[in-house]
């Protein structure tokens, strides 16, 4: 048996064909982490559209925004999953300018109908929630809450109407955006509700 002589990689081809791929990941990943972070921001506008819609109909259906309640106090502040599980440490790290006095969660209202019995129903025609508006009310892609100004859905006097947002921290997880503003601030993404 004849051995063939066999040659292998040079340490200089072997040098340029990993330059090669270090050349097309440093292209490539920032494409790629930049896709990522567009389809989280996207994301986050669908899921602040959808809040959008659930409170809409919900509004349609019992003639109340879900802060309004049969007997007062009524919600000074509405928040998604995410709002609840964080410490009031990291809600702290938030930067919330909202009025949180009484916390209410989102879900209550639109999923669950846990809010107040006497508040979903009329005497009239008894039962008026048709709810689940919304199947489920996730944190934002980045484990924050979506959050709603309750103060500005309960005021009837102010013409014109104190704007409200569905609002999301966006990605650097700080709300920048307070009460009362029609605009979204800094990176925080929302969708105007009233």
């Amino acid at each position: 048996m004849e051995l063939r002589n066999r040659r292998g990689f040079t340490l200089i081809e072997v040098i340029v064909v990993a330059a090669i791929i270090a050349i097309l990941a440093g292209i490539l990943v920032p494409m790629i982490f930049n896709q990522i972070d567009e389809s989280k921001i996207t994301k986050a506008k669908g899921d602040c559209k959808s809040i959008q819609s659930a409170i809409y109909s919900f509004r349609k259906d019992l003639g109340k925004w879900p802060t309004q309640k049969a007997t007062p106090p009524n919600a000074t502040f509405l928040y998604s999953d995410g709002y609840s599980t964080k410490t009031a440490a990291e809600l702290a790290t938030l930067n919330v300018t909202h009025d949180i006095t009484i916390a209410s969660s989102i879900a209550d209202h639109l999923v669950k109908n846990d809010a107040d019995v006497a508040y979903n129903t009329d005497p009239t025609k008894g039962v008026v929630w048709k709810g689940p508006y919304m199947s489920a009310l996730p944190a934002d892609p980045w484990g924050n809450p979506y959050i709603i100004d309750g103060n500005g859905l309960n005021d009837t006097t102010t013409v014109p109407a104190i704007p409200v947002l569905v609002l999301s921290a966006g990605p650097d997880g700080i709300f920048q955006t307070g009460p009362g503003v029609k605009d979204p601030a800094g990176d925080d993404i929302g969708v105007l509700i009233k």
